[in-house]
């Protein structure tokens, strides 16, 4: 994922085109073709005829030269493109839970966890209004959630932890929180970093995703200022609600 946004220019298009592979191709022999213009209407980019084309076949390139991909020219027709394993050493692909099943029943240690990404965050609009910023760091957050429940998981990690896990610089990992809080995907909080829970003069921020917003219709604003972090008392409060069972609407301004 680093490498794809590190890439040179283009690295949205690249780290989007990819995700949208394979979410396409999800069915053997994981293979499509459909024309440039397409995928360029998808990714809801600009002059998709022609600039957006060019900027889409690009990305196909880099996505082959990455071993993500390989490419079969078709006279008179879209290229047809093969999923490679995700790991760009070229090799088959395998759906992940198939490769997690047979690893463990092996006894290995599992190379194959995978996550799920919401059908949402394509139908509602999501992979195209966000940017590859934001959707790194969904990504990101989305690993880090686990199979936990999204509303009472508070997730943190370090810059240092976020550069060595995911080789992402501090600009992306700001850019992408910004965004995801601005568009209402994410919420962020302010908690003790001290193991005292009565001890707050030690802070940090930590983030929740809120996966019900992938329902909504995509809004990302065009300079995203998202809201300040909750205080602790307040998100004391607001987890006293959600225990009962209520939780307030939170809409992005």
């Amino acid at each position: 994922m680093a490498k794809l946004l590190r890439g040179g220019r283009g690295g949205d298009v690249r780290l989007k085109l990819e995700l949208s592979f394979l979410w396409f191709a999800a069915a053997p022999p994981h293979d499509l073709a459909y024309p440039a213009r397409a995928w360029a209407t998808l990714l809801d980019l600009r002059d998709p005829n022609i600039s957006g084309t060019r900027r889409i076949r690009q990305a196909i390139n880099a996505l082959a030269e990455a071993k993500l991909v390989s490419v079969t020219t078709q006279p008179g027709q879209p290229s047809r493109i093969t999923l490679l394993n995700e790991g760009g050493q070229g090799e088959k692909y395998t759906l992940p839970g198939r490769a997690f099943n047979t690893s463990r029943s092996l006894g290995f240690e599992n190379p194959h966890r995978y996550i799920q990404i919401p059908d949402t965050f394509w139908t509602s609009g999501w992979l195209a209004a966000l940017s590859g910023a934001g959707i790194a760091m969904f990504l990101i957050l989305l690993t880090e959630l686990g199979p936990r429940d999204p509303e009472k998981t508070d997730l943190w990690f370090s810059p240092e932890r976020a550069e060595a896990l995911y080789g992402l610089s501090e600009d992306t990992r700001s850019k992408g929180l910004r965004e995801l809080r601005a568009a209402g995907i994410a919420t962020a909080r302010r908690q003790s970093a001290s193991r005292n829970a009565f001890d707050f003069r030690r802070l940090r921020n930590t983030y929740r995703l809120d996966l019900s917003r992938l329902e909504d219709p995509a809004v990302v604003p065009v300079n995203p200022v998202p809201d300040p972090p909750t205080a602790p008392s307040a998100a004391a409060v607001e987890d006293l609600f959600a225990a009962h069972g209520f939780k307030p609407k939170k809409f992005p301004r």
